[in-house]
């Protein structure tokens, strides 16, 4: 559970320290305060990514050319650790004052699900948000995801190099296809493990909420399908002159989707508005629920509900709370105090310009 959360030039928080003395947690503010910063925070000491944004240099205050952000996080064995990252030119990580040199022995000191009124696109939008969701779940679930997905990129960047040369190196080009393929078979092996348990998940959860008979569940669709690394080789090294043409390699996980289907039928095609948003209540509840498997009983999972749950019909509403109710920690956005009974124990802060306060208004 996070003790406290410290700021340095974070968005619109110049120098702010937060003290956390509660499992749940609101923030409340009109909107434009910084209420969803501190949310975003708390997500990057977790994940070292941004939910907004795929370039930390957005995070720097105005006028600011670095970043801190730090936590005392009380563990599930009893004792705290010290979780700090600064952000300027490069990134500098430390784990109780010790530096951290390797993002995958960061990521993972606690896990979070953050539910997000663009939760809708990742169901509705283009391939791009599923492999992101994804991608950044599994790198919570399973460290050696990351490895795999960094050897990856790695290597797909330089296979693409190359090919923009006239006269390409073949022995290195047939080096970095077999790393492809390698890491292609593992993360799609992977891929398709979790988003089973997700969709089994999440059709537990439709039907918890919904009732009825509905089918729910996920088709991934890996490209191209891969059954073992000699095959995948073969086929990047047969296409070399098409993806030559095409300045890019034009086979791999980089390029893989799912698609969330109920009755058979894509949601993004055929779902309402209200099918959808349902849909990617679920699939955020599903990972939040895995993620507190892991360990058991939810810890180390802390849920960041932004201007979310207010929107809720009464049903899954209480679905939606008794699962966030099992995490360690959650933090809450509002535009005013709920009244909520689910909320009656919590800890309630006033955010107004990059300031936090508590409830009875006495700064913190």
């Amino acid at each position: 559970m996070l003790k406290n959360l410290q700021l340095l030039n974070y968005r619109n928080y110049v120098d702010e320290k937060i003290d956390f003395d509660s499992k749940t947690n609101v923030l409340t503010g009109t909107n434009g305060q910084g209420k969803t910063n501190i949310l975003e925070a708390v997500y990057f000491l977790s994940m070292l990514r941004s939910f907004r944004t795929a370039s930390p240099r957005e995070i720097r205050g105005i006028g600011s050319d670095f970043f801190h952000v730090s936590a005392f996080l009380n563990t599930s064995r009893g004792y705290d650790k010290l979780l700090e990252v600064d952000y300027a030119e490069t990134r500098r990580l430390r784990i109780d004052s010790s530096p951290v040199f390797k993002a995958s022995e960061f990521i993972g000191s606690f896990k979070a699900v953050a539910f997000l009124p663009s939760d809708l696109m990742i169901v509705t939008e283009g391939a791009a948000l599923r492999r992101r969701f994804v991608n950044m779940f599994l790198c919570s679930y399973d460290k050696i995801y990351l490895a795999d997905l960094n050897d990856y990129a790695n290597a797909l960047k330089s296979r693409n190099a190359l090919l923009k040369n006239q006269n390409p190196d073949t022995d290195a080009l047939t080096a970095f296809e077999r790393i492809l393929a390698e890491k292609a078979v593992a993360i799609t092996a992977k891929r398709a493990a979790v988003l089973k348990k997700i969709s089994e998940e999440m059709a537990r959860l439709f039907r918890e909420i919904k009732g009825g008979n509905a089918l729910f569940n996920i088709a991934y669709t890996p490209h191209p399908s891969t059954e073992n690394i000699e095959a995948h080789a073969a086929k990047l090294a047969a296409d070399r002159a098409k993806d030559a043409a095409r300045r890019s390699t034009s086979l791999g996980p980089h390029l893989d989707d799912c698609q969330f289907l109920l009755n058979d039928k894509p949601l993004r095609a055929f779902g309402s508005t209200g099918q959808c948003r349902l849909a990617a209540l679920c699939l955020k509840l599903a990972a939040l629920k895995l993620l507190g498997d892991i360990d058991g009983g939810g810890a180390g999972t802390v849920a960041l509900v932004d201007d979310v749950a207010g929107e809720l019909d009464s049903e899954t509403q209480d679905a939606f709370f008794g699962i966030v109710s099992q995490t360690e920690q959650s933090f809450f956005t509002f535009t005013a105090t709920p009244s909520d009974a689910y909320f009656a124990d919590a800890k309630i802060l006033e955010v107004k310009n990059g300031s936090i306060s508590n409830a009875a208004g006495a700064a913190i």
